[in-house]
């Protein structure tokens, strides 16, 4: 397992920019919630994707009210 993660930047951090890329220790990602975002994998990415279009949560069908 590796010790940086990888974190897309969401505001400015010094002379990086926005939508650059950083390495952050694994233990201090805490610490960048609301500054940068995690790097997902695009594999994991289109593997949520297509999960949620296997169970789709909203279905065509209405759903009946509760004890009727």
């Amino acid at each position: 397992m590796s010790d940086t993660v990888k974190m897309k930047l969401t505001f400015w951090r010094g002379d990086k920019k926005p939508g650059d890329t950083v390495d952050v220790p694994a233990d201090e990602v805490h610490r960048w919630k609301g500054f940068a975002e995690v790097v997902d994998d695009k594999k994991a990415d289109e593997a949520a994707k297509t999960a949620g279009e296997k169970n789709p949560t909203t279905g065509s069908q209405p759903q009946k009210a509760a004890g009727k």
